[in-house]
């Protein structure tokens, strides 16, 4: 027996048309006459995670016609939806943030933010709220924002997205991480997993990543793709988490000279400062005149830093007049045998 229809809330329908930008999730085409579908063809289930919105076309494809008619079933169907709520839910963020910085003044900012925020409370559109209290750096509205959306969707995506803004990826349950990382790889979708890695703090496997797929692209003659993820790898501070992570693995290991490195690639002068100071018996004991002065510097000894840089100069000019004379003797030597 078939079972009864019943109409979808207007509320319900509204938020389903919102997240699919009212366009068909499997072909994605704009324009199109669509409807919504339900995924279990049960008309009677309007919970919101069984809804989706398709074409005529597309919702064609999902009708049991017997044989092998049957192109889309309800696990395709989710795929498609998850995936399209996720681009559409990104494109907004992206437009969200282009029209923030093409704003000129603090003022002119502060204005559309508040504008912004009252258009996006009346669509409920929770994922883009919570990112503009990110950036305003609220983190009580944020997270309150987060967990609306978490309560309306929790895709593996929005999960994942949202967890990494709050710094929280340790929240994200191990399943969906490895559910949405498996998907990527299947695809070979590098780019993508490239962000999902960072968003899970994962850093030198999603630089890996990153390179995999720019490499893709270069070698594809794609230079646009390949410039547009060479752009996006230092929007993440993706070069600036490497450098962290370099400088915890060599304060494990104890190497002094490459937290230095890390430390001025990463221009935290301060920190230098005080790793040096922290160091400086070691230093002034040891070989190394590029740490002594820099020692010299960090307490503010700019005399002595630049009497110890002459004396450098000094040795290597001596040392280089003594390699000159040994190397043009042998010179002589060779050309007197020839003779």
């Amino acid at each position: 027996m078939p079972k009864k229809r019943v109409p979808i809330p207007r509320a319900t329908a509204a938020k389903v048309l919102f997240a699919s930008d009212r366009t068909c999730c499997v072909c994605r085409v704009a324009g199109k006459r669509i409807q919504i579908h339900h995924i279990d063809e049960d008309p009677s289930n309007n919970d919101i995670s069984n809804l989706s919105v398709l074409c005529f076309d597309c919702h064609g494809d999902t009708q049991t016609t017997g044989g092998f008619g049957r192109q889309l079933d309800a696990e395709q169907v989710k795929l498609y939806r998850d995936d399209w709520h996720r681009i559409v839910a990104e494109k907004r963020v992206r437009d969200y943030r282009e029209t923030r910085d093409k704003a000129t003044s603090e003022r002119n900012q502060v204005r559309y933010l508040a504008s912004l925020v009252e258009v996006l409370r009346e669509r409920q559109d929770y994922i883009t709220l919570a990112e503009v209290y990110n950036d305003m750096g609220n983190d009580e509205l944020r997270d309150k924002y987060v967990n609306l959306a978490l309560e309306a969707d929790d895709s593996d995506w929005i999960v994942i997205f949202l967890r990494g803004m709050q710094g929280r990826a340790n929240l994200v349950p191990d399943d969906v991480a490895e559910r949405r990382l498996a998907e990527q790889f299947a695809n070979e979708d590098w780019t993508q997993r490239a962000r999902t890695l960072v968003e899970l703090g994962r850093y030198p496997e999603a630089a890996h990543d990153y390179v995999k797929g720019i490499l893709e692209s270069l070698e594809q003659g794609n230079l646009f793709s390949a410039a547009f993820y060479l752009k996006e790898i230092f929007g993440e501070d993706l070069i600036e988490r490497l450098f962290e992570r370099s400088l915890q693995k060599f304060f494990d290991e104890g190497d002094l000279w490459w937290q230095v490195r890390c430390l001025q690639e990463l221009g935290w002068s301060s920190e230098l400062k005080e790793l040096l100071i922290a160091n400086e018996t070691s230093i002034e004991s040891s070989k190394d005149i590029t740490l002594q002065q820099l020692l010299l510097r960090a307490k503010g000894d700019m005399e002595g830093a630049e009497k110890l840089s002459l004396r450098e100069h000094a040795s290597r000019v001596y040392f280089g007049d003594i390699v000159g004379i040994l190397e043009s003797d042998f010179e002589d030597e060779e050309n007197s045998d020839e003779a």
